[in-house]
Parts: C-alpha cells; sequence; structure tokens
C-alpha cells in the first residue's frame, strides 16, 4: 500500500525549512493561530495511562462543550487521539475489507487515505459549485443503489468550502441511511467556527443507530499538536470501537486529554476571526473570483479562471497554496483560502498576492 503524504502537512514542512534558512513563506491555505500555552498548566499525572474511552472529566465536560445540540441517549462520548484515529476505529468497527465508502467533494483529502488503510475502497461523490456545494439525497439514493455502499463521510461544516448542512437534508439522510442500511460519519471539527449561527444550530438532526460524530479539540481550541479528539458512538459499537482505538493506541494521551480539560474547563475557544473573514470575503470579491458564501469553518474555496496561473504567480511571491484538485477531480481551478491567521499577516499576504496579480 502507497500512501500520499499530507499536503496540508507537507506546507508546514516548507514553511519550517525556509525559516531554517532565514527565508520567509506564507501559506494562504493553512492555518496559523497563536496557542494558550502560556495558560494550559503541566499536570502530575501527565505520565499515567487514562481509561481506554477517555478521562471520565473530560467526557462530561465534551457532552455539553462538543456535543450539546445533539440528542446523546443512545450513544457514548468516547475520546480518542485525534479525529484521523476516530474516524480510523470507526471504519474498523462497522466495516470489512473491501467495503465502499461514499466522500462528498470537496472533501478534506485524509479521508481518502483513512478509507485505505481501514481497507475500505472511497467513492468520490461530487458536489456542484452551481448548486453551492449541497448533496442531494435522490443522488446519494441512485448511489447506493448501484454501489451498495456501506458507508458515506462528510464534515460538518465542510472542509474546504464552509457549506453547512441543514437539519431538513440530514433528516432525510438519517432517514435513508436506516431503510438502506448504511452508516453516516460526520465530521464537525469545525464546531466552534461558526458564521451563521442559526444555521448551525438548525444543523442537527435526531439519534440514529447509524450515526457516528466525531468532533476535535484541534481547531475549536487551538490544539491541533495534542491530537485529541472526541466521537459519539452508538451505544452498541462502543465497547468495539474503545477496543480498536486501545489496541493502537492505549488510549488518547494523557497529557493531551489533560490539556483539552484544561482548555474546556477555561473555555479557551479560538478566537473571533469575523475581521479576518469579511477581509477575505472582500479580496476574493476584488479578484473577481467566484465563490460559494461560507457559513463556518475557516476557509473559503474560490474559483478562479486560471488556478494554475494563480499558483505561479503566488510562488514568486513566497506564497503556497492548496488547488482544488486535492479536494476532488472537479475543483481543478479552485483552491482553498485560510483566513486563520492575524488580522495584519493576512493583510500582508493580500497586499502581495494583489500586487503580482494587478500589478499594484
Amino acid at each position: 500500500m502507497k500512501l500520499r503524504r499530507s499536503p496540508t502537512l507537507e506546507i508546514g514542512e516548507k514553511i519550517k525549512a525556509a525559516k531554517n534558512q532565514n527565508k520567509i513563506l506564507w501559506s494562504l491555505s493553512t492555518p496559523n493561530l497563536p496557542s494558550y500555552d502560556d495558560v494550559l498548566q503541566t499536570d502530575p499525572s501527565w505520565g499515567r495511562l487514562t481509561p481506554p474511552a477517555g478521562m471520565p472529566e473530560l467526557i462530561e465536560y465534551t457532552k455539553t462543550a462538543l456535543f450539546n445540540n445533539w440528542d446523546q441517549s443512545k450513544h457514548e462520548v468516547i475520546i480518542a487521539a485525534g479525529a484521523k484515529a476516530a474516524l480510523f476505529a470507526i471504519l474498523k468497527t462497522i466495516t470489512i475489507p473491501g467495503d465502499k465508502v461514499v466522500l462528498p467533494s470537496p472533501t478534506w483529502p485524509s479521508y481518502f487515505d483513512i478509507c485505505s488503510i481501514a481497507d475500505c475502497k472511497p467513492i468520490e461523490m461530487p458536489t456542484l459549485f452551481s448548486n453551492k456545494f449541497e448533496m442531494e439525497l435522490d443522488i446519494i439514493q441512485q448511489l447506493y443503489q448501484q454501489n451498495q455502499f456501506k458507508v458515506i463521510i462528510f464534515s460538518n461544516p465542510n472542509n474546504p468550502s464552509g457549506v453547512i448542512y441543514d437539519s431538513l437534508f440530514l433528516t432525510g439522510l438519517i432517514e435513508l441511511a436506516e431503510k438502506s442500511g448504511f452508516y453516516i460519519i460526520i465530521d464537525q471539527s469545525f464546531s466552534r467556527i461558526i458564521f451563521d449561527e442559526d444555521k448551525w444550530s438548525a444543523s442537527h438532526c435526531r439519534n440514529s443507530e447509524k450515526l457516528f460524530v466525531v468532533d476535535s479539540f484541534s481547531k475549536n481550541f487551538l490544539l491541533q499538536g495534542a491530537r485529541v479528539s472526541a466521537t459519539l458512538v452508538p451505544e452498541a459499537y462502543a465497547e468495539n470501537f474503545t477496543n480498536i482505538h486501545q489496541t493502537l493506541l492505549s488510549s488518547a494521551p494523557a497529557p493531551a486529554q489533560i490539556m483539552a480539560l484544561n482548555a474546556v474547563q477555561n473555555n479557551l475557544v479560538i478566537p473571533s476571526l469575523s475581521k479576518q473573514k469579511e477581509a477575505t470575503r472582500k479580496f476574493i470579491t476584488a479578484q473577481k473570483w467566484d465563490f460559494v458564501e461560507q457559513s463556518g469553518s475557516f476557509y473559503y474555496f474560490p474559483k478562479t479562471d486560471n488556478y494554475s496561473a494563480l499558483e505561479e504567480k503566488a510562488a514568486c511571491r513566497e506564497i503556497l497554496l492548496l488547488g482544488g484538485h486535492i479536494f476532488g477531480n472537479n475543483y481543478k481551478e479552485h483552491f482553498r483560502l485560510c483566513f486563520a491567521r492575524p488580522l495584519s499577516e493576512l493583510e500582508i499576504v493580500f497586499n502581495k498576492l494583489d500586487e503580482v496579480l494587478n500589478g499594484k
């Protein structure tokens, strides 16, 4: 099995390598926000193992901090070593080798690789820019009839488009899953980064044994390096999920869980990005790029006339971009634009890019 390198982590490696050579590279597709290192404290229990399902205190706080809008009556909250580990454990819990997994695109590229190492076959299901990247139930139903897939995985809010799926769609998807027999995995790792609160509050659906929900402390609490996540797991699958995760990792690392607990207890959430979002929207509009208005996450997914030319010109000003082809086969003229960085830094990057694009 041959897996590709993470394109997002590769950008980070390039930036660090440039810094070691006293050079500056800018990324307009990945986040760069300060952390709460000065607030998070060490703890004498950092060197101890926690229960396999996670620290009980963290689990209790997580129920309200991350899953407050969900009906948890038939699910258990289980802590894992990051969203990727949680997704892998879910797939190994509910699939057998060769099972098909639908990935609505544009989508986080790691889903493809996680499916591969879980011995599943990913099937890309493109959504249309002209339809605001919305999924359609009849297309999902047709795809099931054609492929008999076992699972559908998507992020909500979506990475990279920022689209939020409403309760009408999610309820319909639950009903279709229960009727057809497939499972739904919702990755809501950006649940605290919401710009349309009304849409988000209406984006939760009823409980179902066909539903798994993954959330993360990485983006919501600025703990990307800690690698700790939480998952709503149907009671019938909780033991097997825990055993699979325990076999690989024993438990999520105690230091990461303690940091997450401190962050939740002190409400150390990601700071507001409203000004950055507005500046980004104005920049996209000024460049006359087409885009779908985002409702959550810290990304836009604009469409250009010629992405290859844009990427080449951006590179001339030491600016790195992630092309849309990384997120699906139908998005070669798109790119992911991340506004999760200090406003002053964002303005520097926009000015540099504007100069090379428009000669200003």
